[in-house]
């Protein structure tokens, strides 16, 4: 008895090491007439406990049973949740050869409450059954891995037309893009060289500005130094002729007081000169008179035609004059006539000396009008110069100016100049960068056109691969059908499993396509 139960139980762990697949279809024979033949549903179920334990494996297809907490998460996704103590429970009751795992069988035994000694020994496939089910699991596994060929190829080909398809679109429009770009760079290129030209004119134009500029600060300087020159040399010039005018002013004074001396005693000389000759006229008329008296007086005194009265004393006064003494008359004439020659000769001379007094005092006059207009000149020529001096320190501080202006121009036009070569570089740098990017564009353009229209090839070769899976899936189907339509024997579940396996792979192949299919078989019975 023991001797048996340890074969049992070595047949029930050499079960459980099996695939889940295989644990699953070995359950389905031994119990397909009691629980799976009238239960579609309940097959089902155990194809989709099978699916979940295979997902819930690291080991996948090739695990065959699955450790505490895995067999938890089963529970969980089947709606079975238990508590960490009812868990335990669960395992200790399902873990048969009590290695802490659950295998699937495990859980089939415990899920439909079968005996486990039962089922390791429960008849499976006949021979004969077992080799046309291997042809046609062959078929059908050619047919599903065809199937998965075409689905995949198919599913790439589809992700990779979209993909290219949508890269050719955006490297389209990348390239438009690009070419805006470019476009957009050339332009500014263009701008930036012409502002770059129009900066290195007026940097030109500045420095001729700061040249002409320096050149009219040097003029400047000299015709302010010039003109400063000028209005000292009009200032001492205006200095001398002003002294010049002050001594002849002086001289003048003194001419003209020699002048009216010259005068006063010419004056006096002709003064004394007209009172002799007044005096001499008065002689000279006394003696008139005198003789004119006695002329008169001897004619009366021999007029016989007179009485004798009259004429004795017309001869009596003659004689009375006659009496009188004339020498001093005579004498006070020729003296006065002597002082009147004296006189008008001194007269004469004074006035020619008064004419050369008064001819010098006018030369002076004349010198000091001239020292005068002379002075007046320097005043003038230096107010002029002053003038000219101040007008060319104007000059010079404005040239000054300017040249400073020039120079800050200069600067500021330099660094414009600069910066527009700056910028024009720049602006050159990124239209060689738009350019190539806009060629780079191009190219991935035309490698996206490539990889779409390989897309569209691979699509196609796709296309032909399902046309290749179908005609697997024709005779996978067709060897089914006779498996399926013999009567009822070992490996029903077998049967089933692979029939389902069937439908699943059917699910990758295209609905018009499983379609012509079954159209096809139709035509065919």
């Amino acid at each position: 008895r023991e001797d048996t139960m340890s074969m049992e139980l070595e047949l029930l762990k050499k079960l459980s090491a099996k695939p889940y697949k295989e644990q699953c279809i070995w359950f389905l024979n031994a119990y397909w007439g009691k629980f799976f033949k009238e239960d579609a549903k309940m097959t089902e179920s155990v194809w989709k406990w099978c699916d979940i334990f295979q997902t819930l494996d690291p080991k996948k297809k090739k695990g065959c049973e699955l450790n505490e907490f895995d067999a938890h998460r089963f529970l969980e996704q089947i709606g079975e949740t238990l508590s960490v103590k009812d868990m335990r429970e669960f395992v200790r009751d399902v873990d048969i050869d009590f290695n802490r795992k659950v295998s699937i069988t495990e859980y089939l035994v415990c899920r439909f409450k079968v005996e486990w000694k039962e089922l390791v020994v429960a008849p499976q496939d006949d021979e004969a059954s077992k080799a046309e089910r291997a042809a046609a699991q062959k078929a059908v596994a050619e047919a599903s891995n065809k199937a998965e060929e075409a689905r995949k190829a198919a599913g790439e080909a589809k992700e990779a037309e979209i993909a290219a398809t949508k890269a050719a679109r955006a490297a389209a429009e990348t390239e438009e893009e690009a070419v805006r770009a470019a476009k957009k760079a050339a332009e500014g290129e263009m701008i930036a060289k012409a502002e770059e030209k129009e900066a290195k004119a007026a940097e030109a134009k500045c420095v001729t500005t700061k040249i002409l500029a320096e050149e009219a600060e040097k003029k400047a300087k000299s015709a302010e130094t010039q003109a400063i020159a000028t209005e000292e040399k009009a200032k001492k010039n205006e200095t001398e002729a002003k002294a010049a005018e002050d001594e002849l002013t002086e001289a003048e004074l003194q001419a003209k007081k020699q002048a009216n001396i010259a005068r006063a005693a010419e004056n006096e000389s002709r003064k004394a000169a007209d009172e002799v000759k007044i005096a001499l006229e008065k002689v000279l008329a006394e003696e008139k008179k005198y003789k004119t008296k006695m002329e008169s007086l001897s004619k009366k005194s021999k007029d016989t035609t007179l009485g004798t009265v009259k004429r004795n004393t017309a001869a009596n006064q003659l004689a009375q004059l006659k009496a009188k003494p004339t020498l001093s008359l005579q004498t006070a004439k020729i003296t006065l006539s002597a002082a009147q020659k004296r006189a008008e000769k001194a007269a004469a001379k004074s006035g020619r000396e008064t004419k050369k007094v008064v001819a010098a005092a006018a030369k002076v006059t004349a010198a000091r009008e001239d020292a005068k207009k002379n002075r007046e000149a320097a005043q003038a020529a230096r107010a002029v110069a002053e003038a000219d001096a101040k007008k060319a320190t104007e000059s010079r501080k404005a040239s000054e100016a300017a040249r400073e202006a020039a120079n800050d121009a200069l600067i500021a036009a330099s660094d414009a100049r600069e910066q527009a070569t700056k910028s024009a570089k720049a602006a050159e740098k990124a239209r060689q960068n738009a350019d190539e990017t806009k060629a780079e564009a191009k190219k991935s353009r035309k490698a996206a056109d490539d990889a779409k229209d390989a897309a569209v090839e691979s699509r196609k070769a796709a296309d032909d691969a399902v046309e290749v899976a179908l005609k697997f899936f024709a005779e996978a189907e067709s060897k089914l059908k006779e498996i399926l339509e013999k009567p009822s024997g070992s490996g029903q579940g077998a049967n089933w499993w692979l029939n389902r396996e069937f439908e699943e792979a059917k699910k990758y192949m295209p609905k018009s396509k499983l379609k012509k299919l079954a159209k096809e078989l139709k035509k065919k019975m």
